[in-house]
């Protein structure tokens, strides 16, 4: 799948900002408990402290900061008009393979490259990534976002919990952070099924 880099530097922005600014009032501050771990948890230890804000003297600097990597998050995050995935492009254009990847308005059935204006159709293209996932190993999030992706299908995670727990999908082994992952082709075949029942059968 695409990975955003927008999105991950202006995390990375955001995290470093918060907890820059969440050191400097604790150091001003030592007698406060410090906030642990996350930049969530150094949020709310900031919000929780509104008059030792306002009165830090650096606290037009401070709200500068917070206020313009804020407006950088919402930025990167307000959604686009909805648009289908199409996949990567992988046009071979003067002996060059394009890497940009394709979007579709929902509905359309072709998809046009914003790199190269190579046309592809969305149908096939879509069929092309639900193949080549089949046989991938992925957690039970990546696999629930694929079926959205891919498959246009909602799968709620208790659906997902209960197949898991009546032993309708089985993991095969563990990523390296210990959880366990699931063959997409198998994902895919239990979706599809779920939804195509009626829906007092589901």
């Amino acid at each position: 799948m695409p990975f955003h880099e927008a999105a991950s530097e202006v995390g990375w922005v955001m995290a470093n900002t918060v907890s820059t600014w969440a050191r400097e009032v604790h150091e001003r501050n030592p007698h406060l408990l410090p906030p642990a771990g996350s930049t969530a948890a150094a949020v709310a230890w900031l919000v929780g402290l509104p008059n030792l804000l306002a009165l830090h003297p650096a606290a037009d600097e401070l709200h500068d900061e917070i206020t313009s990597v804020v407006a950088r998050v919402r930025q990167v995050i307000d959604r686009p008009p909805d648009r289908i995935y199409a996949g990567p492009c992988d046009a071979q254009v003067e002996g060059e393979r394009c890497t940009d990847h394709l979007y579709a308005r929902p509905g359309s059935h072709t998809a046009r490259c914003a790199t190269c204006g190579t046309e592809h159709d969305v149908d096939e293209r879509r069929r092309w990534m639900i193949d080549y996932a089949a046989d991938l190993r992925v957690t039970a999030t990546v696999a629930l976002g694929w079926t959205r992706l891919l498959l246009d299908k909602t799968i709620p995670r208790g659906t997902w919990d209960s197949w898991v727990s009546r032993g309708r999908i089985v993991p095969h082994g563990t990523d390296a952070s210990g959880r366990p992952v699931f063959r997409f082709g198998d994902v895919r075949d239990l979706a599809l099924a779920h939804v195509s029942k009626p829906r007092h059968a589901a």
